[in-house]
C-alpha cells in the first residue's frame, strides 16, 4: 500500500522570505560601501589633479620670471606661501650660487576627511648665457 501525501506549496515559509530579504541587504549594502569608495576616490583624485596644476602653474611662472626678468629671479631666495581656497602652496628657492642654479621647490597642500595630503614637484633652473 503506498501512501500519497499531498504537497501544499502554495505559500512561501518564513524562513524563504528572511533568507531573500538577507540576500537583498547584503547586495545593498555592498553596492553602497562601492558606490562610497568611489565618490572619496574621485574627490581625492580630482583634488590630486588640482593641487599638481597649481604645483605645475608656480614652476612655470618661475620659468617665465626667469626669462622676463633674470635679475629679480636670480635675486629670489626663501618660501612663498599663498592660500588657494582649499589648498596652501608654499614654494622654496634654493639659489647654488656656485654652480648657478636655482632649485624650485613647490608643494601644494590639503586637507579632506581622509586627512592632509600633498603634491610635490621641483625644478633646477641653470643661469645660462
Amino acid at each position: 500500500m503506498r501512501f500519497k501525501f499531498k504537497k501544499n506549496n502554495s505559500g512561501q515559509s518564513i524562513i524563504e522570505v528572511l533568507i531573500a530579504l538577507s540576500l537583498v541587504m547584503i547586495v545593498t549594502v555592498g553596492l553602497i560601501i562601492v558606490t562610497t569608495n568611489s565618490i572619496k576616490n574621485s574627490s581625492f583624485a580630482r583634488d590630486q589633479r588640482a593641487a599638481t596644476k597649481y604645483a605645475q602653474e608656480s614652476l612655470e611662472n618661475a620659468r617665465k620670471l626667469k626669462e622676463e626678468d633674470p635679475n629679480a629671479f636670480w635675486l629670489k631666495s626663501g618660501t612663498e606661501t599663498d592660500n588657494l581656497g582649499q589648498f596652501t602652496r608654499e614654494i622654496t628657492y634654493f639659489l647654488n650660487a656656485g654652480a648657478d642654479t636655482m632649485q624650485i621647490n613647490v608643494t601644494v597642500t590639503w586637507q579632506d576627511n581622509q586627512g592632509e595630503h600633498q603634491s610635490s614637484l621641483e625644478t633646477v633652473l641653470t643661469k645660462w648665457k
